[in-house]
């Protein structure tokens, strides 16, 4: 028996930088990578799109486990037709690790909803990005044995030299163009918004500008991903944490109670608020928030809740 997971090439930004992460982890416990092409040409005709998923899965036989990072980022149809291709097989094991659900992020695609429910519900096994997630699924209909992932971690140490300053600044990462942070931030307060690009800086140096020092901030305004961040897992936590300062969600955030059980960040309701408990934080508690996410940097420098995930997953699957 062999276990594969699979691997769009061709992706770029973060949806390329989560499957690269995954598929590293996954190797470092045995387990092989399947190469699934990024189609830029969305009009593909069934009998090819069915010809090219072939070549995919040759080497694929009833009784190995099959990992699917879902969704690959093609067309929607071809996300539907490649774990149809899978259950097609007979006798597979399949996981699918859901990092994002495309008719959950996009309106046009909600008519799709219910064909994802129904392979969702007929595979052994799902890794879902947060308990969220998992309740969601359950409302629908899916009665799969699943696995939590938590947070995104990573596979590459940094080692800072001092803790981060205490200042009254809260950091965000994005586009505050799609985000609307400064639109809806504070300026009466004295506590300063610093907003990082994603294209300025490379992983390394971006983590060093933000140690230090300040807070962390997972947010928008936007109410349409508001509402989707209930059940997602961001990369700017993780980003935020591996840098060693304390973040600041939204209390509906789908990681609250990891950020709130761990002290390793804030929940709060408005931007307002977050000013007004950065306004009022001591030293002596930020130092807390900071020697918390310190303790748990090991976890989140070596791949601990990705392997975790795949090995609960896999053996869930084998009990289904």
């Amino acid at each position: 028996m062999n276990i594969y997971i699979t691997k769009t090439c061709g992706l770029e930004g973060t949806a390329a930088e989560a499957q690269s992460l995954v598929v590293k982890e996954a190797k470092k416990i045995g387990i092989e990578e399947i190469r699934i092409p990024y189609l830029l040409d969305e009009s593909e005709k069934r009998e090819e799109m069915s010809k090219r998923i072939d070549g995919v899965l040759t080497g694929v036989n009833p009784g190995d486990t099959v990992i699917y990072q879902s969704p690959t980022w093609n067309d929607p149809n071809f996300d539907i037709f490649f774990m149809n291709k899978l259950f097609g097989i007979g006798d597979l094991n399949i996981i699918i690790f859901i990092h994002d659900i495309r008719p959950m992020m996009f309106q046009v695609e909600k008519v799709n909803l219910p064909v994802y429910i129904q392979l969702f519900d007929a595979a052994n096994s799902l890794i879902v990005p947060s308990e969220n997630m998992g309740q969601y699924l359950r409302e629908k209909g899916v009665n799969t044995p699943m696995t939590v992932q938590h947070l995104w971690d990573s596979d590459m140490q940094i080692d800072f030299q001092n803790d981060p300053d205490f200042k009254r600044e809260i950091n965000f990462v994005g586009d505050d163009a799609n985000f609307l942070i400064s639109k809806h931030f504070s300026s009466g307060k004295d506590v300063v918004l610093n907003l990082h690009g994603n294209d300025f800086l490379d992983e390394y140096d971006l983590l060093h500008e933000l140690h230090k020092g300040g807070f962390g901030l997972v947010w928008t305004e936007e109410t349409y991903w508001r509402e989707y961040m209930k059940y997602n897992t961001s990369f700017k936590t993780s980003t935020y944490l591996r840098a060693e300062i304390p973040v600041i969600i939204h209390k509906s955030s789908s990681c609250r109670k990891l950020i709130e059980d761990r002290h390793w960040g804030i929940a709060v309701d408005s931007l307002e608020e977050a000013v007004d408990v950065v306004n009022t934080m001591t030293v002596e508690e930020y130092g807390k928030y900071v020697e918390a996410i310190k303790s748990g940097k090991f976890q989140l420098e070596n791949g601990y809740f990705t392997k975790k995930a795949l090995v609960d997953s896999i053996h869930k699957s084998f009990l289904y």
